[in-house]
């Protein structure tokens, strides 16, 4: 089974920096445009199955690349963004000194108050691969998955065996970008990852305070 795991398009948190986590915060125009040159560029594709955080930003990027498909878009909980907690809707340069660890030390970085530790998120995006992903693949040939940030990086952990401290190793998934996976059961393999299918509009581009590791170890 080929599975493309999509984040969603851009908001208006993605561009002032906001922590969105559990935070129901809608598309803006760009994402929508986002969105739909992505949905052009896989129009061709003939995906089995749709699953969605049931986020608005992630559920109508995923309807939006289905298009005219005659599918169901099935929403999971599992799928759900990382929580924040406290720190939800916080402007980036506003958290506390320790978040810093969320992307440089994420093996270091200790849940805040009301939100998720990376662990929280690990096990659940691993519940999702063994409850819905392995027995998908001896079924059917395409599975798309829309999420966020943090959670596709929970599940490319999973599924590249990573350890915590790589949680961000590789190109950073930006905003409709793709990650595509061989699964054959328990057989996991990328073939491509954090692939975006539009020109990248400086304007729009995200300002990131980490340089991600390219380093792409622990594929298997």
């Amino acid at each position: 089974m080929i599975l493309y795991v999509i984040r969603h398009g851009e908001t208006k948190w993605n561009v002032e920096r906001r922590l969105q986590g559990r935070s129901d915060v809608e598309l803006n125009e760009y994402g929508i445009h986002l969105a739909e040159v992505t949905a052009e560029a896989l129009k061709d594709v003939n995906f089995d199955v749709i699953y969605s955080s049931p986020l608005i930003r992630a559920y109508k990027t995923a309807e939006i690349i289905r298009g005219d498909r005659n599918i169901n878009i099935i929403t999971d909980d599992r799928l759900k963004e990382m929580s924040f907690g406290i720190y939800e809707g916080l402007p980036s340069n506003e958290v506390p000194a320790d978040f810093a660890d969320f992307f440089a030390a994420p093996d270091k970085f200790k849940a805040m108050e009301g939100g998720e530790s990376f662990q929280d998120v690990i096990a659940r995006t691993a519940s999702f691969i063994e409850d819905v992903i392995v027995p998908a693949s001896e079924s059917i040939s395409t599975m798309l998955v829309v999420a966020h940030g943090a959670l596709n990086n929970a599940l490319a952990l999973n599924l590249l065996h990573r350890e915590l401290k790589d949680y961000w190793a590789g190109v950073f998934p930006r905003n409709c970008s793709a990650s595509i996976y061989d699964i054959k059961g328990h057989d996991f393999k990328c073939l491509e990852y954090g692939k975006i299918y539009y020109k990248e509009d400086e304007k729009h581009t995200q300002k990131l305070k980490y340089t991600p590791n390219q380093d792409m170890g622990g594929e298997k």
